[in-house]
């Protein structure tokens, strides 16, 4: 080979040699990161074991239709949390299905929407009837303790 050959060809394999070298693992004890999550004990499997169960029990219990305005799957520590953009006074009705252990509470702001009501983790759906307000929040909140995950479904009624 002719020395230009080989003076190119080294150029090239630089940036090779330089990338191993750089990416080489020098501690030989493997590293171990904790998983990027929210909730670092919540077994995945588990949760979506308890969500399939939760959103079983609501799509049985209501209809999925026009009628649907909004819903949802969340974890019983995050809570639900909404501000439905709702007709002022007209009827709908809030459906929520808590599969887990433990309680959790159903709050309307304002209050004079419909009564606050509890919701066991047993897979039990619960039924709440309410007229819309302007500015109406709905808010359900474990329980201290309460683990799980909830399906909610708000329809017109």
């Amino acid at each position: 080979m002719r020395p230009a050959t080989l003076w190119l060809l080294g150029i090239a394999l630089l940036p090779v040699l330089c990338l191993t070298a750089c990416t080489s693992d020098a501690d030989p004890a493997p590293h171990h990161s904790a998983p990027a999550s929210h909730h670092p004990s919540a077994d995945p499997s588990a949760e979506q074991k308890l969500a399939v169960k939760a959103k079983s029990a609501l799509d049985a219990a209501t209809e999925q239709g026009e009628s649907m305005i909004e819903s949802g799957v969340e974890r019983v520590s995050d809570g639900i949390h909404t501000q439905p953009d709702l007709s002022a006074g007209r009827s709908y009705k809030l459906t929520v299905v808590c599969a887990g252990k433990g309680d959790a509470d159903i709050v309307f702001t304002p209050g004079k929407a419909a009564a606050s009501k509890s919701v066991p983790c047993d897979g039990s759906v619960v039924f709440e009837r309410f007229t819309s307000s302007k500015a109406l929040r709905i808010d359900v909140d474990g329980r201290a303790q309460a683990t799980g995950m909830m399906a909610w479904r708000i329809n017109s009624v």
